[in-house]
């Protein structure tokens, strides 16, 4: 959800990225934090990534190379993080507005809902 929120109109991609990575690196440190398991590893074990539209995925960019995500963007974004080598990645795919109760339509809203399709055949 942190990631999510940070996904509006203007924002800089490279910036939300670190700032995802930071996220995770914090809540990381507050579990398994007692004596006895404060040596577990834990970590990023797949950095935050936010692909937006026709980049197909794990686009986390340096800050000279970013862009801004835009009105209308479809945003994909991933990542992960391990605690004592056992790995949890996350995705989740957003539709960029400065008006939260638009939806995506058209061709947009057709990508999204295929690939959502693809998956619960995949998954049966």
């Amino acid at each position: 959800l942190k990631v999510i929120s940070l996904c509006i109109v203007g924002a800089d991609i490279s910036t939300v990225c670190s700032q995802g990575d930071k996220f995770m690196e914090e809540e990381l440190r507050k579990v398994y934090n007692n004596k006895k398991t404060k040596k577990m590893e834990r970590g990023i074990a797949f950095p935050c990534c936010i692909s937006v539209n026709n980049i197909m995925g794990h686009y986390s960019p340096m800050a000279d190379e970013s862009s801004a995500i835009k009105e209308g963007d479809i945003a994909k974004i991933d990542l992960g993080c391990h605690l004592d080598g056992f790995v949890a990645q996350a995705a989740h795919t957003v539709f960029v507005s400065s008006n939260p109760a638009e939806r995506a339509t058209g061709k947009k809203a057709d990508v999204v809902l295929a690939a959502y399709h693809a998956m619960q055949a995949a998954q049966r």
